[in-house]
């Protein structure tokens, strides 16, 4: 097959088969399309623009200078912490392990499964 022939088979409508076309529409098809287009055009125009994320979120985090690879949020203006709640809890471990030691004598929350045996695997998923 022959360029020339392949062009023929994919040919682009001209304009006179086209206005054909739109004229054995019925005038609520076409009511329907207009009204579409209009409804796209004005929501495309009056739409809330994105907001601006306030770090990048590529490096949401940033490493502390001399911490050996702790983090902080990027959010943050210095490397000094925020709050810490207790006074022997500076981490998430520490405070996981520190949930574990005050709610023993508490019923655990899940019926299948115990602090104990979560707090193993808890330690090297961190």
């Amino acid at each position: 097959m022959q360029a020339h022939e392949l062009f023929r088979y994919f040919r682009m409508p001209e304009l006179v088969d086209f206005r054909q076309y739109v004229r054995t529409l019925p005038t609520n098809t076409l009511m329907g399309f207009g009204a579409f287009a209009a409804l796209t055009t004005f929501w495309y125009a009056t739409r809330p623009k994105p907001l601006k994320p306030p770090c990048d979120l590529s490096m949401q985090s940033v490493e502390v200078a001399g911490s050996g690879g702790a983090r902080r949020s990027a959010l943050l203006d210095s490397d000094e912490p925020l709050v810490y709640f207790y006074d022997d809890v500076t981490t998430l471990y520490e405070g996981f392990q520190r949930g574990i030691q005050v709610s023993m004598s508490l019923r655990p929350l899940c019926v299948h499964c115990n602090f104990p045996r979560v707090s193993p695997k808890a330690h090297w998923t961190l």
